[in-house]
């Protein structure tokens, strides 16, 4: 993302928020999807890793409230890597690779006023200590749910986690 003027870097970061919080103009929207693929340059050569396929979207380590169901309940967990194309969660319980999940994503944070809710799939689990990673791949989803995911990755790239919320008495 190095390669605009620091004038276009700070311009598609503005954009990326207003996107992210679903507050972007039609031309906001266009000028963001301009200077991402702009700011995006080329993509990066083949890495020689075998059987295993590029990711199509832009991925961040980023803690994102996501709410899941897996059809007979609804719980919360945190994300552990957030991006367009899906999300990783550290869930207590384990899941079934192919079990559909709802999600309701919170991408502008606590009370985000217009909360995300999409489908996912369980592409993959993997068992770490007393929990399980699992990955889950957004299924389903609209282009604007697509862009105001990426949106909400690219604009929390480097921004801090929030401090937790305070304990209510």
């Amino acid at each position: 993302m190095e390669r605009g003027t620091p004038e276009e870097i700070a311009e598609f970061a503005a954009l990326s928020a207003k996107v992210s919080d679903k507050k972007a103009s039609d031309d906001e929207r266009a000028r963001w999807r301009e200077l991402r693929t702009r700011l995006a340059g080329p993509p990066p050569p083949p890495s020689g890793a075998p059987a295993s396929a590029a990711r199509k979207h832009v991925r961040v380590l980023k803690k994102l409230r996501v709410s899941y169901a897996p059809v007979q309940s609804l719980s919360v967990a945190f994300s552990e890597e957030v991006g367009a194309g899906g999300l990783r969660l550290q869930l207590k319980q384990h899941v079934d690779v192919g079990t559909q999940f709802v999600l309701r994503l919170e991408l502008a944070g606590a009370g985000d006023p217009d909360p995300l809710t999409v489908t996912a799939r369980v592409a993959w689990v993997r068992r770490d200590g007393n929990h399980f990673q699992v990955g889950l791949e957004l299924i389903g989803l609209r282009a604007d749910e697509r862009e105001r995911i990426d949106a909400y990755a690219l604009s929390a790239k480097d921004a801090p986690d929030p401090p937790p919320e305070a304990k209510k008495p």
